[in-house]
């Protein structure tokens, strides 16, 4: 009975994955790009994000208006005057959005979206992982572990990563999260000591030098053609990235953005990555979160 639910399972996700990849690439990514936008900050909806919303969603269930210039042009108005209103309070990923709203708009008045989708995509995940790797080499924090050191400490959605790499108890993770809250609300100055291990200290330097790396790496496979076989393995080297980090991070919209983008270029001209991409785009409300999970409520009842 198990192997054929299972087995039953299996065939409708086959199915389901043949159905959406048998739509022009293009309308696919359009729509999975909608899709970012309604659900992007669900758990938080602020309300200055409704009109963008709401047209996204009009833009689903309306497939005339997901084809539609201006309703795109009006997307793409909305997120820009989101990021120039509100522009020292959003993370980067939010403007990356916005900048691949902007590409779908214009791939809509070429008679070839999916070319337009595909070296956008290669372009803007270039540039993303070029930046970020400069930034590391500028601030220094990630040079000597100490930014992701410090983050592990205190970031609750690194619990998992400080428990298991670090070997920093949970209670001792609580501590320094309300050490540092009645730090910043008292406005104290008084250098405190956070509790950490030898141990975190040696990982945070390790994850930080494999950022760099992986982040340079994916770099260079987007925005350069030689050599031939690194740019060939980059779909499989921001893969790498994605598993490794956000397993342990869990940025549910900066992930399913670089899916996109990526499901983008290999539509076009990577046929074979199509139903690996989507399929983990699909499946990300569950994988990303689940460690964080298990990791919760085992915490809660054997630490």
């Amino acid at each position: 009975m198990i192997a054929v639910s299972a087995q039953t399972w299996l065939n409708r996700w086959r199915h389901l994955l043949v159905k959406l990849l048998s739509q022009p690439s293009y309308l696919l990514i359009l729509q999975l790009t909608a899709v970012l936008v309604v659900l992007h900050e669900i758990d938080t909806f602020p309300w200055l994000r409704v009109p963008e919303r709401l047209l996204a969603l009009a833009m689903l269930f309306a497939p005339r208006l997901m084809r539609s210039k201006g309703a795109w042009i009006a997307l793409s108005t909305l997120l820009v005057v989101n990021n120039l209103w509100h522009w020292s309070l959003l993370v980067n990923h939010e403007y990356l959005t916005t900048y691949w709203v902007l590409a779908c708009t214009l791939a809509l008045y070429s008679p070839d979206p999916e070319k337009v989708l595909a070296w956008n995509g290669r372009l803007l995940i270039g540039l993303c992982f070029l930046a970020a790797t400069i930034w590391k080499f500028l601030g220094g924090e990630y040079l000597d572990g100490s930014f992701l050191h410090l983050t592990f400490l205190l970031d609750s959605r690194l619990a998992l990563g400080a428990y298991l790499l670090g070997g920093v108890e949970g209670d001792i993770l609580q501590q320094n999260r309300l050490l540092f809250d009645t730090m910043q609300a008292t406005g104290s100055v008084a250098p405190q000591a956070l509790q950490s291990s030898p141990r975190m200290a040696v990982m945070s330097l390790i994850v930080s030098y494999w950022t760099i790396f992986i982040e340079a790496i994916a770099a260079l496979s987007f925005l350069l053609p030689r050599p031939k076989r690194l740019a060939q393995l980059r779909y499989g080297i921001l893969l790498l990235f994605i598993f490794t980090t956000y397993t342990v991070i869990p940025v549910l919209a900066f992930g399913s953005l670089l899916l996109i983008m990526g499901l983008a270029q290999c539509t076009q001209d990577s046929p074979g990555w199509n139903a690996f991409y989507l399929g983990t785009l699909l499946l990300l409300p569950v994988w990303m979160p689940l460690p964080q999970a298990i990791f919760g409520l085992w915490s809660q009842f054997v630490l």
